[in-house]
């Protein structure tokens, strides 16, 4: 799919939401016998980065004594798709008190004005381009002047810089983390085969492949479409790829392809704006977005540094990966996470 159906597509997912709208929150007047951060999240139980994360952050506060839950709308829901132990409740059995936070997706912004003013609550905004695609209007109204939100979150500088010039208030960036005992090089370097994620961008990705069939530089190369598998396999996939094409398009963060370094791939292609703090020249390639003639290039010259210097691609890879090892632990996403419900001061 291409730069205009991807935002077609996201119109369209956001007119389901529109049309199925937010679950209905519900309060209570008493105080909670321990106060606690519920993270809202949608009942859908099919491969999400984003609500992956809504699931992590929770169990890392809970890791650090805070009282935290991921809040679905059915009684009885939790995410299959992954493994985890998380705490999850749902809207009907665990009404807000006074003392409680609500974290609210920016995919469920049209909550947000409906909340009363003695609600506490955080924007969990995950990509900041999606943020006035449903009731722009009243949205903007909310982060500029609501007096229940306590705080915005966001997970890259791009969607920082991009809201802090848009609503001049603080955003709060926190980081994201790559599991490294799932996502790591290989030892060596691996056969040619080049992997990419239909799911973000087929088209493009796809129109470039055929680019390069055209010129017949794809001899000798296999090629790995990623989609609709468990994150144990995409691990495994791309732990045996060697080059990653990127396609996504104004992503918040674009965790597919710092996945892929991790992994040890010498990722080409967008950086689609959230992951331009990641795609450093150094071992990666990025392309300007959209712009195929230049992947397809990009992609080119990196198949032919392969072929005429075996493992050009690997060693830029195993720098990648320690540079996703060091800048997306484990340890700096939970210290922000803390950091930022401190800051905010919300007292468990």
């Amino acid at each position: 799919m291409g730069l205009e159906e991807q935002a077609r597509r996201a119109y369209r997912v956001y007119q389901q939401y529109r049309q199925h709208g937010p679950p209905k929150i519900r309060l209570r007047e008493t105080p909670s016998a321990a106060p606690t951060i519920y993270y809202l999240a949608r009942d859908y139980n099919k491969p999400s980065g984003g609500i992956r994360t809504l699931y992590r952050h929770v169990d890392v506060l809970n890791e650090a004594g805070v009282a935290a839950a991921v809040l679905h709308e059915r009684r009885g829901f939790r995410c299959t798709w992954f493994p985890h132990r998380t705490r999850v409740t749902d809207v009907r059995s665990s009404p807000l008190g006074p003392d409680d936070l609500l974290v609210v997706p920016e995919t469920d912004a049209r909550l947000l004005p409906r909340l009363p003013a003695s609600v506490r609550h955080v924007v969990f905004n995950q990509s900041g381009h999606l943020t006035w695609n449903v009731d722009a209007e009243l949205v903007t109204r909310h982060y500029l002047a609501s007096p229940g939100l306590l705080g915005v979150m966001v997970v890259s500088e791009h969607s920082q810089d991009l809201l802090e010039h848009a609503f001049r208030r603080p955003i709060h960036r926190v980081r994201l983390s790559v599991d490294a005992a799932l996502f790591n090089p290989p030892d060596r370097p691996n056969g040619r085969v080049i992997s990419y994620m239909p799911r973000r961008g087929r088209a493009d990705a796809e129109t470039v492949l055929h680019l390069l069939r055209a010129r017949s530089a794809l001899a000798g190369w296999t090629i790995d479409a990623v989609d609709g598998v468990s994150q144990e396999e995409v691990a495994r996939r791309l732990r045996a790829s060697t080059i990653f094409l990127s396609s996504c398009y104004q992503e918040g963060f674009g965790l597919p392809a710092v996945e892929a370094m991790a992994s040890g791939n010498y990722v080409v292609g967008f950086h689609g704006f959230g992951g331009r703090e990641f795609f450093d020249p150094a071992f990666s390639q990025p392309t300007p977005t959209g712009d195929l003639l230049a992947m397809s290039r990009a992609l080119e010259e990196c198949l032919t540094r392969e072929v005429e210097q075996p493992g050009w691609c690997w060693s830029r890879g195993v720098e990648a990966a320690r540079y996703v090892r060091a800048e997306y632990s484990a340890e700096r996403e939970a210290a922000s996470i803390l950091a930022f419900f401190k800051e905010i001061g919300h007292r468990p």
